[in-house]
């Protein structure tokens, strides 16, 4: 297979998967999640039934949409980032990365959509997902650094950015048009504290000496 046609596949694929996530929003828009079936989001992105559960899992998960290749950009800007950068400079732009920015000035913001993420079972598919992106990053982030076995810093790291992009996710359904605006909040708010984790040269943190404060 060619470069071209390797290309062109990829772009088939990815504009397959979007049919189905719009396709999925508009009827759960219309009917609530637990009216609406696999076969029926399939009918509406004009796919067979099969073609659907080669994007998706559940039709839970083509509401939730992307996130596996985020998380996948997030471990690779750590791992390639210059030894002298810190992790949440390196991760920045995918933090902030809005790959819809056209179609979401125009979004209004849409209760009916931002409701079903409290819906039990996308709460719950959503759960598994947040929890299983934070492990996979705090991997990332431990062997990047170096971080010996036990060490708690880079789960709470990988907790800290994960938490910044369910603010972003919830914000893209809740207030599409201020998304950015929102995201760059959480990273600043992130910043204060972990500005220069994992830059190599960093001033080590202190650490305890043990024992009680004394007072006087």
């Amino acid at each position: 297979m060619s470069q071209a046609e390797a290309g062109l596949r990829a772009r088939k694929k990815q504009q397959t998967r979007q049919a189905l996530i719009e396709a999925a929003l508009r009827l759960y828009r219309e009917r609530g999640l637990d009216g609406v079936t696999v076969a029926e989001i399939a009918k509406e992105a004009n796919v067979a039934p099969r073609t659907f559960f080669g994007y998706f899992e559940t039709k839970e998960d083509a509401f939730l949409g992307r996130g596996d290749d985020r998380i996948d950009l997030l471990i690779e800007a750590i791992r390639s980032r210059d030894r002298r950068t810190p992790i949440l400079t390196a991760v920045r732009p995918v933090l902030l990365q809005d790959r819809e920015p056209h179609r979401r000035q125009q979004q209004p913001a849409n209760p009916s959509l931002s409701e079903l993420l409290h819906h039990p079972s996308i709460a719950g598919r959503l759960r598994e997902r947040w929890n299983r992106w934070e492990d996979q990053l705090a991997g990332a982030i431990a062997r990047d650094v170096g971080a010996g076995p036990g060490d708690p810093e880079p789960r709470v790291v990988a907790a800290a950015i994960t938490g910044a992009i369910r603010v972003a996710a919830a914000a893209a359904l809740e207030q599409p048009r201020r998304r950015r605006q929102i995201a760059e909040r959480a990273f600043e708010l992130l910043s204060s504290g972990l500005s220069r984790y994992g830059a190599k040269g960093s001033m080590p943190r202190e650490k305890p000496t043990g024992g009680e404060p004394r007072h006087t």
